[in-house]
């Protein structure tokens, strides 16, 4: 369950991980307050309750920081978040550690956690600092937290931001994989129908539809325009096919399933665009087998959307 962080403040984050860190450090936890550096950090002295787990616990003195993110999608693989931490926020933990106030640094972020990049950050903070029990906590474990203390959530009122986003992406699955054995059969078809739609394109339309669903002009032309469009001339003769009568029938179906949908939580939502990351990693995550034909899922996606088959036409 994603509990959409990015729509509450930084102060309401702060509030939220200190609930937290109550629960795995213990009531000791001192609730994050503004330093002498301008930084805020919360502490904790002590042996933890439940960190980082009951029968093995870290103990001494804790530094907890928070590092929220505006943005549903960003990541600790983002340049901008490691090289913040690289040039402001370990040069503060070598002061606290050689002051003798740090013994183990937890930093809590609404992030998505990339393992290779997470780890090397991890690494990284224990080489430069010289000290072993560092952690990143990311959205996914936050997410886990919130999802078992319904009080936390209550508190924020963060049940009203949960994305229930659920359809019947199984349906999509069968049309990018059918698709995908077409493209292997057509190629020069697919280079025909590049000058066809290319020809019959109209952007002043699109224009106005990218404004009504707040689809930002680069996104559009760089992505959907630049790579995808391409494609859509061939998903038309796929879909008009008689032999795929039936898949068409379903690509009917998922797209008034998903457009019902995508209207009743599009407020949850600040751009367009995020939209079709949620759904691509939606139908990603749940199908594994997609290896080598992952891309056609936004194509389809993008094809729906340029359609008007879904968003405000």
């Amino acid at each position: 369950m994603d509990y959409r962080l990015e729509n509450i403040s930084k102060d309401d984050f702060e509030r939220l991980v200190n609930m937290i860190c109550q629960r795995i450090l213990g009531t000791g936890v001192i609730e994050f307050a503004e330093g002498t550096d301008g930084g805020r950090d919360g502490r904790f002295t002590g042996t933890a309750e439940k960190f980082p787990s009951s029968k093995d616990c870290w103990k001494g003195k804790f530094i907890i920081q928070v590092k929220h993110a505006s943005s549903p999608i960003a990541s600790c693989s983002d340049s901008s978040f490691q090289n913040k931490i690289i040039k402001e926020e370990i040069p503060k933990l070598k002061t606290l550690k050689a002051n003798n106030e740090l013994d183990n640094y937890l930093l809590f972020t609404n992030r998505k956690y990339t393992g290779i990049k997470g780890i090397e950050i991890v690494n990284t903070i224990r080489k430069e600092v010289g000290i072993d029990n560092v952690e990143i906590i990311g959205k996914e474990v936050i997410n886990s937290h919130l999802a078992q203390n319904k009080t936390i959530r209550d508190v924020f009122d963060l049940d009203k931001y949960t994305l229930p986003f659920e359809f019947t992406d199984s349906d999509l699955k069968e049309l990018v994989i059918n698709f995908k054995d077409e493209i292997r059969k057509s190629k020069t078809e697919l280079k025909d129908g590049i000058k066809k739609i290319k020809s019959d394109f109209r952007f002043i339309d699109k224009d106005i539809k990218n404004e009504k669903n707040n689809l930002s002009k680069k996104f559009f032309d760089n992505v959907i325009k630049e790579y995808s469009l391409k494609y859509f001339s061939q998903i038309d003769d796929f879909l008009q096919n008689p032999i795929n009568e039936e898949l068409s029938e379903t690509y009917q179906d998922l797209t008034m399933e998903l457009n019902s949908i995508i209207t009743i939580k599009r407020e949850d939502f600040l751009t367009f665009e995020e939209i079709f990351v949620y759904l691509y990693d939606y139908v990603k995550e749940r199908n594994e087998d997609l290896k080598g034909k992952k891309r056609f899922i936004s194509i389809f996606f993008h094809y729906m959307y340029f359609n008007c088959d879904i968003g405000i036409k």
